[in-house]
């Protein structure tokens, strides 16, 4: 009898450390992802099926003992290497993904296409295609900043992510929009012009006032930066051609502003948008170092691309 139960113990103990042990066809490098609501049961046999563990019963116990419930973390799991059954479940009951993070650092004033090919930079296997197609309805909105994002980030991550940001960075600017008279889509679709057209704060500030003079007096902006926006162009390389375009985003034949933001602003030209200098200005224009140059009238504005272009 003695031996029979020795047996019988020696037995079970091979059967459970056989199961605790990873499958021989362990898959190499895999990425197991678990969605909202899926249930224990399905989660371990979908691991078995993937080749991960071997026991779906001795998951299950795992997962209760460690977590002290059958709830999982949702998520997406690397596994690039064999782990036990016990180490499966530790993982998916705490959420330790292994997935790597990339420091990913956007600038401001960069459109949707600059920034999917900086974080295909980071994470070459980034689907900068699909994240074009969700982000240009987003254009203005994606906050330049420093992310972490791990390497199999889906572009509607990404896009949530950045849209997240925009809305806590902007949060103490929305008494101002209020208050200012403009909806918040003409601020931002504004900003991501002076965001281009200077680089200092008080520029901005005066340049805002006078494209805000100029649309209140119905006069067209007449602006270069919507033109790199859809046709990737700069100033000296546009043509007559361009600039007689019939196109919304061409504010020299067009009053009023574009129809969308045409890159991402950041917070220091949403504020100098909203706190725009009241000057005489009608006209400016940089010069080749930079240096802005105001001008009250045409004729001077005129005077002044002689001297200084």
């Amino acid at each position: 009898v003695i031996i029979g139960v020795s047996l019988a113990v020696f037995i079970l103990l091979v059967a459970t450390v056989f199961a605790s042990t990873s499958p021989g066809t362990f898959p190499g490098r895999s990425i197991f992802s678990i969605q909202d609501g899926s249930s224990l049961s399905s989660i371990a046999h979908d691991l078995e099926d993937a080749k991960i563990i071997r026991s779906p019963f001795l998951f299950k116990t795992f997962v209760v003992l460690i977590g002290g419930s059958t709830k999982v973390i949702r998520g997406d799991y690397l596994f690039d290497q064999p782990q036990s059954v016990l180490r499966v479940a530790y993982r998916i009951s705490r959420g330790v993904q292994g997935l790597a993070r990339y420091k990913v650092t956007i600038p401001e004033g960069l459109d949707s296409v600059a920034i999917s090919n900086i974080v295909k930079k980071s994470i070459p296997g980034f689907d900068t295609a699909g994240f074009i197609t969700l982000a240009r309805k987003n254009e203005g909105y994606l906050f330049p900043d420093t992310y972490f994002f791990f390497e199999n980030v889906k572009p509607a991550d990404v896009v949530s992510a950045m849209r997240a940001n925009f809305n806590k960075q902007t949060v103490t600017l929305l008494p101002k929009v209020a208050s200012f008279g403009k909806p918040l889509a003409d601020v931002v679709t504004m900003a991501s012009i002076v965001e281009k057209e200077a680089t200092s704060t008080v520029d901005r500030q005066i340049i805002a006032g006078i494209l805000w003079k100029r649309l209140a007096n119905n006069i067209a902006l007449q602006v270069d930066p919507p033109f790199f926006y859809y046709l990737n162009k700069t100033s000296e390389q546009l043509t007559v051609t361009d600039l007689a375009a019939d196109s919304p985003y061409n504010l020299y034949k067009h009053t009023g502003l574009t129809p969308t933001p045409i890159d991402n602003p950041g917070i220091d030209a949403l504020q100098a948008t909203l706190n725009a200098s009241s000057t005489k200005y009608f006209f400016y224009l940089s010069d080749r170092k930079g240096n802005m140059h105001y001008a009250t009238t045409y004729e001077a504005h005129l005077a002044n691309k002689a001297k200084y272009m």
